[in-house]
């Protein structure tokens, strides 16, 4: 069996972002230098990681590497761990980790992450050498983790529920961010094997599928509300009203107005011959 070299563990404890940044709702974009282990104390928030995005669960373990760029829209209170570990194996496998990973059994995780901050408080060797092997097993429960989650959306046994689930969540979340980055990571595929496998079962690509629903979607709150196209844009996903007005006519031949002007029109006449 190979050695292991040990990380050094740079800190740990309990981080409260809107105790740190009391006049911003939006951490600053940081550029990592090191690995952060991070358990949410409560759910909300948003975590960013380079081009992915995930709200923020007491459920899910972050895991920033080194060399990713992050921020964090608050509120957002967390267990955390920094550690710097530059080769072998240990680094291999905390590369690999997801940069979110969602727990079957969140109190086993909280069980190691709370002893491991309070060992690292204590400050002695004999603490040390407590943290070090809290760490490792820490590291080991990740890594299982993710493995059995990756076991369970085989692309071999599961690659029409992955898409059907996909489907679902996109409709679900509409309003959200919807990016191949993020979606393909919800089920542990690469990019490139998401985005064929996706066009394949739907007949079109990502981008054309989530455009498709958020006009849908809009086309329904446009004739069964009376908001403003601004809000409609905004509950729909789309990054602003003239993007959204642009994607709409590209796509219906009518700007949402017409449209809506089309369909009331539609239903006066059908209402006098009657």
């Amino acid at each position: 069996m190979k050695s292991i070299t040990l990380p050094d563990i740079v800190t740990a404890g309990i981080f409260n972002a809107e105790l740190a940044y009391k006049s911003k709702i939006i951490t600053p974009n940081r550029k990592t230098t090191m690995f952060e282990l991070e358990l949410p104390v409560t759910d909300g928030g948003i975590s960013y990681i380079n081009d992915t995005s995930r709200p923020i669960s007491k459920n899910t373990v972050i895991c920033a590497k080194p060399g990713q760029f992050r921020h964090t829209k608050l509120p957002f209170k967390c267990y955390f761990v920094h550690i710097i570990v530059k080769e072998g194996r240990l680094f291999d496998v905390l590369s690999a980790l997801p940069d979110y990973i969602e727990l079957a059994d969140r109190e086993k995780i909280l069980e190691t992450f709370t002893a491991l901050c309070e060992s690292f408080e204590g400050g002695t060797s004999k603490e040390d050498i407590l943290s070090q092997s809290l760490l490792l097993r820490l590291i080991y429960e990740l890594d299982k983790t993710a493995a059995a989650t990756r076991k369970t959306y085989s692309p071999k046994s599961s690659n029409q529920r992955v898409i059907e689930e996909t489907v679902q969540y996109i409709k679900d979340n509409i309003s959200g961010e919807l990016t191949l980055e993020l979606l393909s990571e919800r089920v542990n595929f690469s990019k490139v094997y998401f985005h064929k496998l996706f066009r394949a079962s739907c007949g079109k690509n990502l981008r054309e599928y989530i455009e498709e629903q958020r006009i849908k979607a809009a086309i329904e709150l446009l004739t069964s509300t009376d908001k403003t196209l601004t809000q409609i844009a905004y509950e729909c996903g789309f990054s602003s009203q003239s993007y959204f007005s642009y994607a709409f006519k590209r796509r219906t031949g009518r700007t949402p107005r017409e449209y809506a002007k089309a369909i009331f029109k539609e239903y006066e006449l059908q209402d006098k011959e009657i």
